[in-house]
């Protein structure tokens, strides 16, 4: 089960770098060229300089990656950033606005022993990109440095953790900020846990269980492949440092801890395509009729979908006509237990009964996602898709029960929220100040 240990983390200083709020930034894949210039502009110390997904220079591959780690080097001397002197675990609580109602998150920050997934330790839920995964190694191999946590869950069903993180909570914390909400980040605060005794009953209590990736898949694989580099170049020999991965770890109850939706958007068909897939929507699905601007676009529609679809499949579908929506609901004559634990889904459900049997392998160049509802449905009523599909979240205790017997779940499936700031600690892994 998981190895859960304190780290030196890596925090910004205040009087020389400036507000925290102008520093921190979204995970790295959370980041489009609009925002990253924006956060550039924001500050010369914000972390999307360190982490923003460099686009690899033509003639010479590796430049951004030396960039990033050198800049980094650069900070440590100036004392924008500074190391702490003693290994802690890190407290964070995330406040945020969701519909007008307050909702807070909390996350333990500490390090993770990286092992193969058949160890059981830590489970994916999600298959990987190669380009993405060397991506992020070659960050590592430049950098030495972690500079975003991994987002993971656990299960506290005894409330056996909860009472020692109340008592960090309990207390001022280290470090308070206002966030930013130009890029999604409320306000933040940290409590630094440097009580050895303390220390121990933490990582004492994650010796029993595993921990659930949720957010960080390219980065932990990333991580298990320069573990396997550090140990190749030095014949075993290999700093412990680099043994381990940051997490933000986060109880699967927690009430700010959100599991939202994928949307799919389809495009590109040709009118018999559309006619199929229509004719096999309707095969499984009874329609209901919607009138979007009764209903508040696509934003409205989501809603419905959510509201309206406890226990039951319920999808909300855009187009193809201009304007048409309607809300499909799966008949009553369908089987869907006997597909499988997956079928549970929705997505599973419509890309294994319709669209994987029409597209077959060219899915991948008509289909397309996005997290926000307003924004899939007006891809269609601005002509640019075809048609799409607002989705229920996949259920939190499905997810729970799938990953923990060592399944995946199929690609766009989970949207995890509020996402995790970077910057707030990051982790060197090598042994020097």
């Amino acid at each position: 089960m998981a190895v859960f240990r304190p780290f030196r983390g890596c925090r910004y200083v205040p009087q020389s770098a400036g507000n925290l709020a102008d520093l921190l930034c979204p995970p790295y894949d959370m980041i489009g060229p609009a925002l990253k210039e924006s956060l550039q502009e924001l500050s010369p110390y914000n972390a999307v300089h360190l982490e923003g997904g460099e686009q690899p220079d033509p003639v010479d591959p590796e430049a951004g990656y030396r960039r990033a780690a050198s800049l980094f080097r650069q900070w440590l001397e100036q004392g924008v950033l500074r190391r702490e002197d003693s290994p802690s675990f890190y407290l964070m609580r995330h406040s945020y606005q969701d519909q007008g109602e307050l909702k807070q998150q909390l996350g333990l920050f500490g390090d993770v022993l990286v092992e193969d997934y058949g160890d059981g330790s830590v489970l994916p839920h999600e298959f990987t990109r190669e380009p993405a995964v060397m991506d992020r190694v070659s960050l590592l191999q430049a950098s030495m440095t972690q500079f975003s946590p991994l987002m993971t869950l656990y299960r506290d069903a005894d409330n056996e953790l909860k009472p020692l993180l109340d008592q960090v909570t309990s207390g001022e914390p280290d470090v308070q900020s206002p966030g930013n909400p130009s890029c999604n980040i409320g306000s933040l605060d940290l409590w630094r846990i440097n009580d050895q005794g303390l220390q121990e009953r933490i990582t004492g209590f994650f010796e029993g269980r595993p921990v659930f990736l949720a957010d960080g898949h390219h980065r932990y694989e990333a991580a298990l492949r320069y573990r396997k580099l550090q140990e190749a170049a030095s014949g075993g020999e290999v700093d412990a440092a680099s043994n381990y991965v940051m997490m933000s770890l986060t109880e699967f109850s927690d009430a700010g801890l959100q599991l939202l939706p994928y949307h799919k958007v389809i495009g590109g068909l040709s009118e018999q395509q559309l006619a199929q897939l229509e004719e096999g929507i309707l095969e499984l699905f009874e329609a209901e009729p919607v009138d979007l601007s009764q209903r508040g676009g696509g934003e409205g529609l989501g809603r419905m979908v959510i509201e309206r679809g406890q226990g039951r499949h319920l999808v909300g579908l855009v187009g193809p006509q201009a304007g048409q929506a309607r809300l499909l609901t799966l008949r009553s004559g369908v089987d869907w237990k006997g597909w499988g634990e997956l079928a549970v889904s929705e997505a599973w459900v419509l890309d294994e009964k319709v669209i994987k049997p029409l597209l077959g392998d060219s899915l991948a160049r008509h289909v397309d996602y996005s997290h926000d509802a307003a924004r899939t449905a007006a891809m269609v009523t601005d002509g640019s898709q075809q048609l799409a599909f607002l989705l229920k979240p996949f259920p939190m205790d499905a997810f729970e029960a799938i990953v923990g017997r060592g399944q995946r779940l199929p690609s766009k499936s989970t949207f995890f929220y509020p996402k995790l700031p970077t910057g707030l600690v990051i982790n060197r892994l090598d042994g020097t100040i």
